[in-house]
């Protein structure tokens, strides 16, 4: 069984801690320090403090019995306040602890330092956390498995050809002018929103709202106009069905991954479960969702091609990251459809819940807020409309996203 490992994080003026799923399977010893105090993010060391390396399984753990473990936070609801309990058992046990909660067990690390030895030691081939659920829908459906279910060389050789069109910066800056593009219509559609419901007087407009799944909704905009190269219409006032049964099932299928986390998939799957089967559901219809963009992005490519338009677009227009690997050839088809349906996935949680600690951390430091706001202003006037130019000219918003990701 392999072991995941979390590192936990307590950032001084930050709401909770850290949870970052690194899934790297321990094979030397970790340095264990008696239990003591977390205070501000440090620890306040007690008496009889054991230093140097030890064993793995002198790590002090929360209890062997996992499916107990798992009852104990199922009836306390620790789920929905994982940060607390960490941050007790961080008190109780030290800054590393062992935990199993049903078939899932954890090593959960809290001082950066440590967190940096193990980033260290990883290598060329990391080994990450596997997400069953999504692992074991792959393989009852014979679909290939993308860079979030792979370790190894396998792993590697897939992220070094995607890292060429999502993390270069040549990549990047084809593909921002599609989020600026998404971006706007987000504004708009807030500014609308506030002129229809807001209270007050013209230009000083109160509007209280959760923003979550409009966030939620910028992200997966964002992320598929980037990754199949179209838009697929949340914005809309009359979003098409298409595009809600796609928003369904990517929400169905975010629910319902962390309880599977902890639950055998295959006996799940066997028992006809409810919770498997809405989970399988959903990453179906996601399966079908990015078959139907690669038909529609080769009949593109095949378009263009005959053509001779430049590479990687259609008629003059970026085709996204799927036009780009389709074009290049170097990835098999299932391998694109694969790494690109996890890209999907993967990023629309990641990309909200960040943007919701960035609002309310600004909306706690409104000096900060008007800071970042005049130095963008201030930068795009200066770019011309060039996305690309008005990042570099605002490193107070690069420091307030680097802040943020820190510390949420």
């Amino acid at each position: 069984m392999s072991t995941r490992v979390t590192a936990g994080i307590k950032a001084k003026g930050s709401c909770g801690s850290r949870n970052v799923f690194f899934g790297v399977a321990p094979q030397k010893g970790l340095c264990v320090t008696a239990a003591g105090t977390v205070v501000h993010g440090k620890l306040e060391r007690g008496k009889g403090v054991v230093k140097g390396m030890r064993s793995f399984k002198e790590i002090p753990h929360t209890g062997r019995n996992g499916w107990l473990n798992l009852l104990k936070f199922w009836r306390e609801n620790r789920f929905q306040q994982l940060h607390k309990h960490m941050e007790r058992t961080f008190n109780m046990l030290g800054p590393i602890y062992r935990e199993k909660l049903g078939t899932l067990s954890s090593v959960n690390i809290m001082l950066p330092s440590d967190v940096s030895e193990l980033f260290k030691s990883e290598g060329l081939h990391p080994r990450r956390m596997t997400l069953q659920p999504w692992a074991t829908h792959r393989e009852i459906r014979n679909h290939s498995k993308g860079i979030f279910l792979k370790n190894g060389e396998e792993w590697r050789a897939d992220r070094l050809q995607l890292n060429k069109e999502v993390m270069m910066s040549a990549a990047v800056k084809r593909f921002l002018p599609l989020l600026d593009e998404v971006a706007k219509d987000f504004c708009r559609m807030l500014q609308t929103r506030m002129e229809k419901e807001g209270r007050g007087e013209e230009g000083k407009c109160v509007l209280t709202i959760d923003p979550s799944p409009d966030l939620f909704r910028f992200a997966l905009e964002a992320s598929c106009h980037v990754l199949y190269g179209e838009r697929i219409g949340l914005f809309s006032s009359s979003p098409s069905l298409e595009s809600q049964k796609f928003i369904w099932a990517v929400e169905r299928m975010l629910t319902t991954t962390p309880p599977l986390l902890y639950l055998p998939p295959r006996l799940l799957l066997r028992m006809g479960a409810p919770l498997w089967t809405q989970h399988a559901t959903a990453w179906d219809h996601i399966f079908s969702h990015a078959e139907a963009r690669i038909q529609r992005g080769y009949q593109r490519l095949s378009t263009s091609q005959g053509r001779a338009s430049p590479a990687g677009t259609a008629g003059g227009h970026y085709t996204g990251v799927l036009g780009q690997l389709m074009e290049k050839g170097q990835l098999s088809l299932d391998l694109i459809k694969a790494n690109i349906t996890e890209l999907m996935a993967g990023g629309v949680d990641t990309t909200a819940v960040p943007l919701q600690f960035a609002l309310f951390e600004l909306g706690r430091n409104p000096e900060v807020q008007e800071s970042v706001r005049q130095q963008v202003r201030a930068s795009w006037a200066q770019a011309g409309g060039d996305p690309q130019k008005a990042l570099q000219g605002a490193p107070l918003l690069k420091g307030t996203i680097k802040e943020v990701l820190r510390s949420c």
